[in-house]
């Protein structure tokens, strides 16, 4: 688990750093950006991370060269997960919170025969169009679930 936590933190750092990446494609409709983290997540269950890490290039603020170092290392860490998780078996799309037309948090889990990691992806839009500006998955679920006040 500590290796997860290390490589979100890795991701976030990439994802928000200063460089300006070669991002080529900022839809305007807000469906389309969430039709790409969806299609990533689908690519992502059937194990071609560098296809899924391709898929996000032209519309992240991330370089190439680093999305491509993170798939290197999700294939490297799915691989490792395997043999205490199981295999990936499906995913399912738990939340979408948006803060008026500029941000958007969408929430994944990616289900394993024995255990999940969630993946978080935030957009944002410019007012000219969205990009995905933070990725990352790990196993923490705290934020998943609202208090339920208890009856009295």
């Amino acid at each position: 688990m500590r290796k997860i936590r290390t490589i979100a933190v890795i991701v976030v750092f990439a994802l928000n750093s200063q460089f300006v990446a070669a991002q080529v494609k900022h839809p305007t409709n807000k469906m389309e950006i969430i039709g790409v983290c969806t299609k990533f997540m689908g690519i992502f269950k059937n194990e071609k991370f560098s296809e899924a890490f391709d898929l996000l290039k032209p519309y992240s603020v991330i370089e190439d060269y680093k999305l491509d170092t993170l798939a290197k290392t999700a294939k490297d860490q799915m691989l490792s997960l395997s043999s205490s998780y199981g295999k990936i078996i499906s995913y399912e799309e738990l939340s979408e919170k948006d803060i008026k037309v500029s941000l958007i948090q969408l929430v994944y889990l990616l289900k394993f025969e024995r255990d999940f990691l969630k993946f978080t992806f935030i957009l944002y839009n410019n007012g000219t169009g969205w990009t995905v500006t933070d990725f990352k998955y790990n196993n923490e679920v705290d934020d998943l679930f609202i208090p339920v006040p208890k009856q009295q």
